[in-house]
């Protein structure tokens, strides 16, 4: 240590006022450094009497307990937010094989694509599926608590196949792969083992469906003729629409997913009558049919079932 630091310090060495390692470094130096213990002789003898620094020593003594005390207090305090943020830290970031009682699975096909979602059943928990190395055909439903102070509207997990046709599925490098009967999807839960068929999926991803109601618009057309058309439109691109007839007044709206990017002009699908008046409308062979009030169309979707009066749109018409 530098002489000027030490005759800087030497003042409150000689009141007492210097912390114990301070001490030290002080007395160690004095030993070595003939001009500092000369200084520190002519201070001693310009400054002070023993009975004064005896008295200072005795003044100041209350003050360095409470300065201990409050340095003991502050490392306390370090150490348990310490603990406190590392305990919290493993109890948020530990995640685990979740059960699969824990777990609801679910499977939602749009057009040709087949999306497998794992919902908690626990809000405070979060789902993440890992795919093993080397085949995407088995995951590992694993979970992790939420931590209240970084909440996440994402809890649920996620995996898909995207399908050419009943036989063929994409692979995440986007080739053309041959599914068999005997090609599963491996679910790896905490307590057991799910298998999926992805020749099920396949099938069912391009067999024929209902349109949701949410993915359609149904409009109203009057015409001079005397015929209201009831046009349904889809809402999403590369969705076409058909309607395939149950009965008299019976239709449901079948969905189709493109893949090749070839739409037709038009994607919609109408359905109509003619009425001649209020309560007369012509029959598929041209026969007039009186209506009787109680005819309704029955237009089916995959998640409702809505019903229009007949009676009500020659109404309109004819106004």
């Amino acid at each position: 240590m530098k002489c000027e630091i030490i005759r800087d310090l030497l003042p409150s060495y000689v009141d007492g006022l210097t912390s114990r390692e301070s001490d030290r470094a002080i007395e160690e130096h004095l030993k070595e450094c003939r001009e500092c213990r000369a200084y520190l002789d002519e201070m001693k003898q310009e400054v002070q009497k023993p009975e004064m620094t005896e008295a200072n020593k005795k003044a100041i003594r209350p003050f360095k307990k409470v300065k201990r005390i409050i340095w003991k207090a502050v490392g306390l305090t370090v150490l348990i937010c310490a603990l406190i943020f590392g305990g919290l830290s493993y109890y948020y970031g530990k995640s685990w094989n979740v059960k699969s009682g824990d777990v609801n699975l679910s499977k939602e096909y749009v057009g040709k694509i087949v999306t497998i979602k794992f919902a908690p059943k626990d809000k405070n928990i979060r789902l993440y599926a890992e795919t093993e190395p080397g085949d995407t055909n088995v995951i590992t439903v694993r979970a992790s608590r939420i931590n209240p102070l970084n909440k996440s509207n994402h809890r649920n997990a996620y995996c898909g196949y995207t399908f050419i046709d009943e036989e063929t599925v994409l692979t995440p490098e986007g080739k053309a792969e041959q599914i068999s009967e005997d090609d599963v999807l491996r679910i790896e839960y905490g307590d057991k083992t799910e298998e999926l068929s992805l020749k099920e999926m396949a099938e069912e991803a391009c067999r024929e469906k209902l349109a949701s109601s949410e993915d359609v618009e149904m409009t109203y057309n009057k015409m001079e003729n005397g015929m209201v058309s009831i046009d349904f439109q889809p809402k999403l691109m590369g969705l076409t629409l058909t309607a395939e007839k149950k009965g008299e007044y019976e239709i449901e709206i079948i969905e189709h997913y493109d893949d090749t990017g070839n739409l037709p002009d038009n994607r919609g699908v109408s359905c109509g009558y003619t009425f001649t008046d209020g309560n007369t409308i012509l029959g598929a062979d041209g026969e007039e049919i009186k209506l009787t009030g109680q005819e309704v169309l029955t237009v089916k979707y995959r998640d409702k079932t809505e019903e229009i009066s007949i009676k009500k749109l020659a109404e309109e018409n004819a106004q």
